[in-house]
């Protein structure tokens, strides 16, 4: 890959193929986030295209999706200390590892009982997973951080970036970072099938061109699978359906999705390797040139375009109008809503707990013939605590079953980094937990 210019007009004004059509309704409906009534018109299909040149789009929201940070710099020796014995407590029993567990800020952090690669520790949160280097290697950076996708949709990546770098500070010195990986994202509404063309309609650099689909229901494309740049076509609603990431139906209803069409997702991930080649080495320079990187990933790098069997050179054939419409996307503009408010914990909602709550209550009167809510709760309760004691090992383990009770709950208040736990207290010289016992109830 040639190294590519991104600053100044040339950013902002690519002669391409695409930004001469940049003035038909795909491209003002993706720059002004509206949709003609009537769809966006298209060239005529070729001989071996599906008429696509009618169908309804709606580009809800773009931005940053994923985010890899990489921080120069040296952990203090008391933070090395400190990281390697809440490490040894991870790797104990669980009622022990519960209190692996260190607060940075408002940041209550799992560390966890192993790392990756060379990183020494492993630090997570629902904002961040950082992995920290022990050494003093300059090939090795201090940090190695990943934000999550649901803390970008609250915030820009500049200022999570700053408030990033504080909590850092804590543990030790550290410099600016440098983008390890970045992906830009389109979300849009729209009715045409996505699997409505072949293999031969996308035009790329990439070797890999590869479809999905689930239970007979077509899931989408990626391009470049393995690469240093990749990009995913998928269907975004139903990909939220299944994990849970129920927040973004509610940004894309006020971005004035209609739920009367499914919503994609275009995404582009762009690796370190491809950054450094196209001169973009730090976050500000990324965030400056998020039009360039789109401008080069959806013109140069891949287009999707109507294949024409009177014609063999696929690079003349004619741009698709759907791609007309994703790659004129203004990154100048906000790219849609906000989460209005976040909390950087991995716990379900309690709405989530209440709805599986009541479906158990609801199963129990099922089953026992109980129609009254507040006898299905009692009856609940006693075969929870029924559960509760086989669990204890029938009272074998050493600890009671209300003890044992509250080990559970530290255990997840760790997993969930709700709040910190009270530490381990000292262990009495004639108590001997039978860890045995403990560990053989699961």
């Amino acid at each position: 890959m040639s190294k590519r210019n991104f600053g100044g007009e040339a950013t902002k004004h690519p002669q391409t193929q695409n930004q001469a059509a940049s003035d038909s309704m795909g491209a003002r409906g993706a720059r002004t986030g509206e949709s003609d009534a009537e769809g966006i018109a298209g060239a005529a299909p070729g001989n071996t295209a599906p008429d696509n040149s009618k169908f309804h789009y709606q580009p809800l929201r773009w931005g940053v999706d994923s985010l890899y940070l990489s921080y120069p710099g040296v952990l203090s020796p008391d933070r090395v200390s400190q990281l390697r014995h809440l490490k040894s407590i991870a790797q104990g029993p669980e009622h022990e590892a519960a209190k692996a567990q260190l607060q940075l800020g408002s940041h209550v952090f799992e560390v966890k009982d192993k790392s990756s690669g060379l990183f020494a520790f492993t630090l997570v949160d629902g904002s961040y997973m950082i992995r920290l280097g022990a050494g003093k290697s300059k090939q090795l950076p201090m940090a190695y951080v990943q934000v999550s996708s649901q803390l970008l949709s609250h915030k820009g990546p500049m200022e999570i970036e700053s408030e990033l770098r504080d909590l850092l500070r804590q543990l030790g010195e550290v410099h600016a970072p440098k983008v390890s990986r970045v992906d830009l994202f389109l979300d849009f509404a729209c009715d045409l099938s996505m699997e409505g063309w072949g293999r031969e309609a996308w035009v790329t650099r990439a070797c890999a061109v590869n479809q999905y689909a689930e239970d007979k229901t077509f899931t989408g494309w990626t391009i470049g699978a393995g690469g240093a740049l990749m990009a995913r076509l998928y269907h975004k609603l139903l990909e939220c359906k299944k994990s849970g990431k129920e927040y973004l139906l509610d940004l894309w209803a006020r971005a004035g999705w209609g739920q009367d069409m499914p919503v994609w997702r275009l995404e582009f991930q762009f690796k370190r390797e491809v950054l450094v080649q196209l001169d973009l080495d730090t976050l500000g320079s990324v965030m400056e040139n998020r039009a360039g990187l789109w401008s080069y990933a959806t013109t140069d790098w891949l287009r999707m375009c109507l294949p024409t069997e009177a014609d063999n050179t696929r690079s003349r054939w004619p741009i698709h109008p759907l791609w007309m419409a994703l790659s004129s996307v203004d990154w100048g503009a906000q790219g849609g809503p906000l989460l209005r408010s976040y909390q950087a914990l991995r716990a379900p909602s309690l709405a989530w707990l209440g709805a599986r709550t009541l479906s158990a209550y609801a199963s129990i009167g099922a089953i026992t013939g109980i129609t009254d809510f507040d006898a299905a709760a009692r009856e609940a309760k006693k075969h929870a605590y029924d559960v509760l004691g086989k669990q204890n090992g029938g009272g074998l383990s050493g600890v009671g079953d209300e003890q044992f009770f509250r080990e559970k709950v530290q255990a997840l208040t760790r997993l969930y980094n709700t709040r910190m736990n009270p530490p381990l207290p000292p262990a009495p010289e004639t108590y001997q937990r039978n860890e045995y016992e403990r560990q053989s109830r699961g």
